[in-house]
C-alpha cells in the first residue's frame, strides 16, 4: 500500500508541474493542481467533462484508458487540437502538457463544449472511449474466456467461448493497476509483461451474489503459476468444478467422489468422465472404429495397438456415463473397462507429484482430506506439514522454517496455525485427464475470479479439413453451463426475439417521426 501512496504523490506532483499554468488561465487557482482527488475534480470542470469521470480516473486500469482521454482533452481546451498533438498527449503519458503548461502559447477555450462533439467523432476518440467501456466491462461484470483444453469434459468443450460472470463470487479489484487494457499478463505479438509489477493494490472484493456451492464450475488464478513472481490476477485463467468448499472432508474410492462421507450424484447438465479401454475384433467394425468414436464426439485418448493374448483391437477413450451409453447402443459388440488405479499404486501419469507431496494417493483414490476454512486452527506436524505449506507461505504471506521437528512460523515455534481465508478444492470433469487440485492442493478465496455464465459460440477444432461452418457446435451457442437438466441451446429463441426487438423499435421510430410531423402542421 505504500507504493501505491507514494505513486499517487509522485504523480500528483508532476500533474501540478505540468498544469498548474493551464489551471490558472481557466480561472482557477495554481495550488489546486497540487491537491490530491480534488485536482481532478477541478479537471473535469475545465475540460467540460462529468464530475463522476473523477471516480473513472482513479479505477485500476480503468484509470489509465481514462488518462489518455483527460489527456487529449486537455490539450485541445487549451488550443492545441491537431492530431499530432493528440499522439503526443497518448505517447509521452501526458508529459506533452508540459511543454504546453511552460513553453507554449495556450489560451483556453471557453467555447470548448461546442466545439468538442466533432473533436470526439474522431477515430481516436471512438477507439478510445470503445476501450474505455470494454475495460469497465471486463474489470467488473463479464469477461470473456475459451476453453482452450480438455480437462472439463464433457461438460465444458474445448472451443467453447464463454462469458464469465465476476460479479457472482464478488468482483475483485484488479491487483495491477498499471495494466495495459483488454490483455492478460503478456501483450499478444510483442510478448512482453502486459504490466508493471513495482504497484499493487492490496487485496479488495465487491460484495458477492453468492457463496461458491459445491459442484459450481468455477474460474480461478492458477495458485501455482510462478507464485514468487506473478501477482495474483495475473495468474494463467483456470475452469474446474468445486467438488469441495472449505469446512468440507473429501475422500476418491476406486473413481467414486465422497464429500463428507456422501457419495456424490450429477445432473444431466454436468458430465464427469473417465478413461476407458474398448476392445473389439477388427472384423466387426473394421480399422475406422476410432473414426466413428471421434464423429460421435468422443475424445480419443489412444488407439491403432492390440492386445496380443486375445488378439482384439484396442482404443483408449475418455468417456461420461452418458456417453458410454451410446457408444455401447451404437457398438453392442465392444468390451469396455474402466481403467481405476487400485489403492497404493503411485500415480505415474502425470510429471506432478500427487498432492500432498509425500501422501500415498493416486487419481482414483485420494483422501481422506480436509479442506480448510477461514478461523480454522490447524494442529501442524512435521507429517502434515506439506499439506499446509503454501497456504502458511504462498497464499498468506508468512514465514515458515523447520529446526527438527520444531515447526517456526514469523521466527516463533509453534504446532498451531490459523487459517486466514476460505479455500477450495477443485477438479476437472475429464477425472483421468486433468491437472487439477488433486495434484497442486488448494484454491484460496482471493484467486477466485467468477463463474461461467453463458456459452455463447462452441467452434470444433480445426482438423485441417473440416470447414468452418461445419465445426460451429449450434447445439451449443446461447445455452447455460451451470444449472439442472440437459444443456439447451437458446439460438433460436435469443434469434427471434432480437428480431422482434429491432422490429418494434423500427415501429416506434416511425410512430414518433410521424407524430412529430403531425405536431407541426397542427
Amino acid at each position: 500500500m505504500t507504493s501505491v501512496i507514494i505513486l499517487l504523490l509522485v504523480m500528483q506532483a508532476v500533474h501540478f508541474v505540468c498544469t498548474c499554468k493551464l489551471y490558472t488561465l481557466s480561472g482557477h487557482k495554481a495550488w489546486e493542481a497540487a491537491v490530491p482527488f480534488y485536482s481532478a475534480y477541478i479537471l473535469m470542470k475545465i475540460i467540460q467533462r462529468p464530475w463522476w469521470w473523477t471516480i473513472l480516473l482513479y479505477i485500476p486500469v480503468v484509470g489509465n484508458v481514462m488518462a489518455l482521454v483527460i489527456w487529449t482533452d486537455t490539450s485541445r481546451a487549451f488550443g492545441y487540437r491537431g492530431v499530432w498533438w493528440t499522439l503526443l498527449a497518448v505517447f509521452t503519458l501526458g508529459l506533452s502538457l508540459g511543454w504546453i503548461n511552460w513553453f507554449g502559447h495556450p489560451v483556453y477555450d471557453s467555447e470548448y463544449r461546442r466545439h468538442r462533439h466533432a473533436l470526439d467523432s474522431s477515430i481516436l476518440g471512438a477507439i478510445v472511449f470503445a476501450v474505455t467501456a470494454a475495460s469497465l466491462i471486463k474489470a467488473f461484470t463479464y469477461e470473456a474466456y475459451t476453453i482452450p483444453t480438455s480437462s472439463m469434459e464433457g461438460s465444458m468443450l474445448v472451443g467453447d467461448f464463454l462469458f464469465v460472470n465476476k460479479m457472482a463470487y464478488g468482483t475483485r479489484i484488479a491487483m495491477t493497476p498499471l495494466s495495459a487494457p483488454l490483455v492478460h499478463d503478456s501483450i499478444p505479438l510483442a510478448g512482453v509483461r502486459s504490466y508493471l509489477k513495482c504497484v499493487e493494490l492490496p487485496y479488495m472484493r465487491l460484495p458477492a451474489l453468492r457463496k461458491i456451492k459445491r459442484n459450481d464450475i468455477v474460474v480461478f488464478n492458477w495458485p501455482v503459476d510462478m507464485p514468487d513472481e506473478k501477482p495474483i490476477d495475473k495468474k494463467a485463467n483456470y475452469i474446474k468444478r468445486c467438488v469441495a468448499v472449505a469446512g468440507d472432508t473429501l475422500e476418491i474410492k476406486d473413481a467414486v467422489l465422497y464429500v463428507n462421507g456422501k457419495e456424490q450424484t450429477w445432473s444431466e447438465r454436468d458430465r464427469p468422465q473417465w478413461e476407458y479401454r474398448l476392445m473389439y475384433k477388427r472384423p466387426s467394425y473394421g480399422g475406422y472404429f476410432y473414426q466413428d468414436l471421434d464423429a460421435m464426439g468422443v475424445e480419443i485418448h489412444r488407439y491403432g495397438y492390440a492386445d496380443p493374448a486375445t488378439g482384439e483391437e484396442i482404443v483408449d477413450a475418455y468417456l461420461s456415463d452418458y456417453m458410454l451409453g451410446k457408444v455401447r447402443a451404437a457398438f453392442p459388440g465392444v468390451r469396455v473397462e474402466k481403467q481405476i488405479k487400485a489403492t497404493g499404486v503411485p500415480e505415474t501419469d502425470s510429471s506432478w507429484p500427487i498432492f500432498p507431496y509425500g501422501a500415498n494417493y493416486n487419481v482414483d483414490n485420494y483422501g481422506p482430506l480436509y479442506v480448510p476454512k477461514k478461523g480454522d486452527v490447524i494442529h501442524i506436524t512435521p507429517d502434515n506439514l506439506s499439506q499446509y505449506t503454501d497456504i502458511i507461505t504462498t497464499y498468506e504471506g508468512n514465514t515458515l522454517t523447520t529446526d527438527g521437528t520444531d515447526i517456526i512460523i514469523n521466527g516463533e515455534k509453534t504446532d498451531t496455525y490459523t487459517i486466514k481465508q476460505d479455500y477450495y478444492f477443485m477438479m476437472g470433469d475429464n477425472r483421468h485427464n486433468s491437472l487439477d487440485s488433486r495434484f497442486w492442493g488448494y484454491v484460496p478465496h482471493d484467486h477466485i475470479v467468477g463463474a461461467p455464465a453463458l456459452i455463447w459460440m462452441s467452434i470444433k477444432a480445426d482438423d485441417g479439413s473440416t470447414p468452418l461452418f461445419k465445426r460451429i457446435r449450434t447445439e451449443r451457442i446461447i445455452s447455460f453451463p451451470m444449472g439442472e437438466g440437459p444443456m439447451k441451446s437458446y439460438l433460436l429463441q435469443t434469434a427471434v426475439g432480437a428480431v422482434v426487438l429491432y422490429c418494434g423499435y423500427k415501429l416506434w421510430r416511425h410512430r414518433r417521426k410521424n407524430s412529430k410531423k403531425g405536431g407541426e402542421k397542427r
